[in-house]
């Protein structure tokens, strides 16, 4: 019984309690709508807020997560829950104190108001625990370029990569070896597949660390680039914590913390999210520092492989040549060891090579200097050894001198033929006994170089591979062991940095930095530093370069800066052979300049300096004085007293030089006795030039001249070429190789007369009209032997540029119907130009053509079944493209799209004497 009483007297007061909770409704139903009201007005403002941040996100490549769509779905129902729940009360209450006599009615409203603001405020709370943004996810992996042969390690590799065992994949081997290749199949595999959210490749390197990591992972996955190292660390962790990704690092010298970078351990799975780190190193030590749970060794070719690989290179030509070449051949590939890059590279060297000697040559500088005895540890080392064959196996010291100096230019420069041949002039590494010689020797040695892949051939330049040239530098620098012997800052030097002088330096290279103050530092009063280039900077003032300090010097480039006055200083440096002071605008040479007895190469384009009276004799060692290439032409006056310093000088072999005015260029042929090698012809002031009382009557000027540049002469209408001999044969240009008319407004034509092409230019290899709007007709190209590369740039009244009929009314004899050297043809806004050649003449030899702003040349110069076989590439507009109408078009247009590529900014750069 008590039991009971108990029990009844604990549930009364709660069964009280809801009754009065109940009965209070009707009498509470104003507050609980008010209250109601508040409640969704505030949880409208956040539904407001949430909108906009959805909206200014669209900007930052974001979207809202899946919670956000979902809350603001629960909003809007919610809103018209309570928006009825108001509508009904308000029509209920229409009596005396808002109290309607409908107690049952008023009484479920208030207690589904009550309710639904318990609702409102649990959405209202909801909403700072979800998150309202995400980062719309980056490409799966972007793809890179690799080959498309397959590395032997590639299936293994993947299993390993997609499996959920391995967090961490160690991909090891020697330089050269390829790692990269095989991490960048991977990724390019990944990238076709669903196994991962986010795969990323980044590029370490030797100077890596965690920031520069962290940095790319940010570039690549789109995210905030802002804050502090720890607030990167969480962007990334915060990424990445959800999902399943692959980061690929190549090339690690040495451990990164990957939970400082803000990646998640590698090693720990969480649910479905799969974790993968895929490294590349050429060390085990550093698969153990970064704990790799798989490595995988990239090992060199096997023996079919790489016999493979080495016949491509060389070519089954060469192999087949002789069967003690194959013999030896394979000798090679076993002592290269399967290393592909070395494969590579001895492969490319040994193409030329049908000699059964040279390839038993191969093999015995190849054991002197066996990757198995190079320690594994420096891997650089072993393939600087490897590719070190090419530079050891160089038929002489001064050719290997030739090689290292290229090196003294930036990463990825073209380099002019002639920039190089005269600096190895200037070096003393050619000595020939004419100037001719000297740069036939010259161009030799470029094309040994490029034989052997030291260098490559680019346009009509010559370029350095990134690997070959850290080569070079690293011999220059007696193999790495003295890293101040061969100091090159080309392209990356910073004004804010000393640049250290050691008493052993030999060649310094600040050049294409466009620095208005290089700092030297050095302890020693002389050094041996015989090579100095400072050229493409803003120098002004030559003061702070202490050049006083550098009596060895021999070579000084100090062409394209900003220096008014002649940097005296230079006249201490009595060793000195080479000057160029091109491009700095020069008023005029110092007295003291005679000083510089060792003197050979004075470059000055550009410069229009002036002379002090017998300077130039006292230069007795002065082979080439250049004073060619600018807009201002020296005076008649002037030129006298050159040319007689010169004719004093025992060793003078070549002058560049500008004239104008038909008097002064009349006399000028008649007097002059020195030899000219740079011609240049600017600001005539007469209606034409006639050559026949220049070149054809004084054998002596025209013999020597490898290059005419006639420019900037408004005056001229047309230029002749006549000889009113009998000997139709005469020749005084036979060693002319480029020929530019460049600004001539109003010359019309080219005239022939008792003349033909062929005979005035035997040699003749560039031929340029550029900006020549008045000119007509360039039909007499057609008998130049040797032309190889043409270019028609401005030209805007030439409507076809070979016409049978004008060569018939020339009375040229049609010598050939044919260019069997033309390699190139740059084609640039000639509005009018419709044709370039009736079909009957043709092009075998062409491999460019660059058409750019030429709307009505609809046809191009091949019959469709016959197009050159070396054709590489047509490059030109699209719309230009799309509307060739060819012969047989669908079909022909066809068979040429794989040679046409949409133009660029960037056009071919063609070989130009002021670009060198």
């Amino acid at each position: 019984m008590e039991l009971l009483k108990s029990a009844v007297s604990s549930v009364l007061p709660l069964v009280a309690n809801r009754i009065i909770e109940h009965l209070e409704y009707p009498f509470m139903a104003r507050g609980n709508i008010r209250a109601l009201e508040s409640a969704t007005r505030e949880l409208q403002a956040m539904k407001e807020d949430v909108k906009t941040e959805i909206t200014n996100a669209q900007w930052d490549n974001s979207a809202p997560s899946n919670q956000a769509r979902e809350w603001l779905s629960q909003v809007e129902a919610i809103e018209n829950e309570a928006t009825e729940i108001q509508h009904k009360y308000q029509q209920l209450c229409r009596c005396v104190w808002n109290i309607s006599p409908n107690f049952y009615a008023i009484y479920k409203i208030s207690r589904s108001a009550a309710k639904k603001q318990v609702e409102v405020k649990n959405l209202c709370d909801k909403k700072a625990t979800i998150e309202v943004i995400i980062q719309m996810p980056p490409p799966l992996a972007h793809e890179m370029p690799a080959s498309s042969s397959i590395s032997p390690n590639f299936r293994e590799a993947l299993h390993y990569v997609k499996d959920d065992v391995h967090g961490i994949i160690g991909i090891w081997g020697m330089g050269g070896v390829g790692k990269t290749h095989l991490l960048k199949q991977i990724n390019n595999e990944l990238s076709n597949g669903l196994a991962f959210n986010c795969v990323v490749f980044v590029t370490c390197s030797k100077e890596c660390y965690e920031e520069k990591v962290q940095n790319e992972i940010i570039d690549n996955l789109r995210l905030d680039k802002n804050g502090t190292m720890k607030q990167k660390q969480s962007t990334i962790y915060n990424f990445l914590r959800e999902r399943s990704f692959v980061i690929l690092l190549d090339d690690l010298w040495n451990r990164v913390d990957l939970e400082t970078i803000g990646i998640p351990d590698p090693l720990r799975t969480v649910g479905t999210c799969r974790r993968k780190v895929v490294l590349t190193t050429r060390s085990t030590e550093v698969c153990g520092q970064m704990e790799v749970k798989k490595r995988i060794r990239v090992d060199v070719l096997n023996e079919d492989d790489a016999w493979s690989l080495f016949k491509e290179k060389v070519t089954a030509e060469t192999i087949n040549s002789d069967p003690l070449i194959q013999k030896f051949a394979l000798d090679v590939v076993k002592e290269l060891d399967g290393l592909p890059l070395a494969l590579f590279t001895i492969g490319r060297a040994m193409h030329d090579k049908m000699d059964p000697s040279e390839w038993e040559q191969a093999i015995v500088s190849l054991k002197n200097a066996r990757l198995n005895d190079v320690e594994f540890s420096c891997v650089n080392r072993s393939v600087f050894h490897i590719l070190k064959f090419s530079y050891d196996s160089l038929k002489s010291d001064t050719l290997r001198q030739c090689f290292l100096h290229c090196s003294l230019w930036p990463e990825d420069f073209n380099i002019g033929k002639d920039a190089l041949v005269m600096l190895w002039l200037g070096l003393g590494l050619i000595n020939e006994p004419n100037i001719q010689s000297a740069y036939n020797v010259g161009y030799s040695y470029i094309r040994r170089l490029q034989a052997v892949c030291l260098l490559e051939i680019h346009d009509d330049d010559s370029r350095m591979h990134d690997l070959i040239r850290d080569m070079a530098i690293w011999i220059a620098n007696n193999q790495g062991e003295d890293t101040n012997k061969w100091i090159v800052h080309a392209g990356t030097y910073t004004e804010s940095k000393d640049i250290q002088i050691s008493s052993d330096t030999k060649a310094l290279s600040v050049m294409n930095n466009g620095a208005k103050r290089i700092l030297f530092s050095t302890i020693y009063s002389s050094t041996k530093l015989s090579t100095l280039v400072l050229s493409h900077n803003s120098l002004i003032d030559s003061k702070t370069l202490q050049l006083e300090l550098f009596s060895k010097l021999t070579v000084l480039d100090l062409s394209i800066n900003r220096l008014e006055d002649f940097p005296v200083e230079i006249c201490k440096l009595v060793h000195l052979q080479f000057l160029n002071l091109s491009g700095n605008p020069l008023k005029s040479l110092p007295v003291e300049l005679g000083s510089l007895i060792d003197l050979k190469y004075l470059i000055l384009w550009y410069t229009n300096c002036t002379f002090p009276n017998k300077v130039l004799s006292k230069l007795k060692a002065l082979r080439v004085l250049d004073l060619s290439i600018g807009h201002k032409a020296y005076n008649l006056d002037i030129f006298p007293t050159i040319e007689k310093d010169l004719q004093l000088l025992p060793h003078f072999q070549a002058l560049g030089i500008i004239i104008s005015s038909k008097l002064t260029f009349s006399r000028f042929s008649q007097t002059v006795s020195v030899p000219v090698r740079w011609f240049d012809v600017c600001k005539y002031n007469e209606s034409y030039l006639s050559f026949s009382s220049c070149f054809f009557e004084n054998s002596h000027l025209g013999s020597n001249i490898v290059s005419i540049h006639i420019s900037h002469s408004d005056d001229i209408e047309c230029v002749k070429f006549e000889n009113e001999s009998e000997n139709q044969s005469i020749c005084h240009l036979g060693r002319l190789e480029c020929l530019f008319f460049r600004w001539m407004r109003n010359m019309k034509k080219v005239i022939w007369k008792g003349l033909d092409p062929k005979d005035v230019f035997p040699r003749l290899q560039i031929l340029e009209f550029n900006f020549c709007p008045s000119l007509t007709s360039i039909s007499w190209v057609v008998n130049l032997p040797r032309i190889q590369m043409l270019a028609v740039r401005h030209c805007t009244s030439i409507k076809q540029l070979i016409r049978m009929d004008e060569l018939k009314d020339s009375g040229i004899h049609m010598s050939q119907l044919c260019f069997p050297f033309l390699t190139k043809m740059d084609l640039r806004y000639s509005d009018e130009l419709e044709l370039i050649s009736d079909l009957m003449i043709s092009f075998p030899a062409l491999e460019y053509l660059l058409v750019d702003n030429c709307d009505k040349l609809k046809n191009l110069p091949f019959k469709p079944s016959n197009h050159p076989e070396k054709l590489k590439l047509i490059k030109g507009s699209q719309e230009w493209w799309n509307n060739l109408e060819l012969e047989d078009n669908d079909s022909y247009k066809f068979s040429l799209q794989p040679f046409f590529e949409k133009l660029s900014s960037s056009h071919f750069r063609y070989y130009e004497k002021s670009s060198s």
